[in-house]
C-alpha cells in the first residue's frame, strides 16, 4: 500500500506523487484520486513515481485508464527516474504509449 499520496500544482499541471508500493492494495486509492482530479477539470496531469519502490499490473491499468481519458482533452506524463521501475514500462511496452520522463520539469516541458 502507498505510504501516502501528495498533490501539488506546478506550472498549470497537477502533480500527483505517491510513495511506497503501487500494488493491488494501493491502486484503488490512486485510481480514485486521479479520477477525482480529472473530474474536477484537470487537463494536465503528471504522475511522479520518484518515491515509488514497486508497481504492479493493477497500477499500470490505472495509468492506462488515465492516459486514455486525457488522450483527446489534455496531457499525461509519468516521471519515472528509477531504472528498476522504468524496466516494467519497457517490458510491458507502455514506454511506447505513455510519456515517461526523469523529472517533473521534463514532464512539464513534454506536455507543453
Amino acid at each position: 500500500m502507498t505510504d501516502g499520496i501528495a498533490t501539488a500544482t506546478v506550472g498549470g499541471c497537477v502533480v500527483v506523487t505517491p510513495a511506497g508500493a503501487l500494488d493491488v492494495a494501493a491502486s484503488p486509492q490512486l485510481h480514485a484520486l486521479l479520477q477525482r482530479t480529472l473530474d474536477e477539470g484537470t487537463t494536465c496531469l503528471i504522475l511522479d513515481l520518484s518515491q515509488v519502490d514497486f508497481i504492479d499490473s493493477t497500477a499500470l491499468r490505472v495509468l492506462v485508464s488515465v492516459h486514455k481519458r486525457l488522450l483527446d482533452t489534455g496531457g499525461f506524463a509519468v516521471v519515472c527516474p528509477h531504472a528498476r521501475i522504468r524496466r516494467i514500462f519497457d517490458l510491458t511496452a507502455l514506454d511506447r504509449v505513455l510519456t515517461l520522463t526523469d523529472t517533473v520539469d521534463e514532464a512539464r516541458a513534454a506536455l507543453e
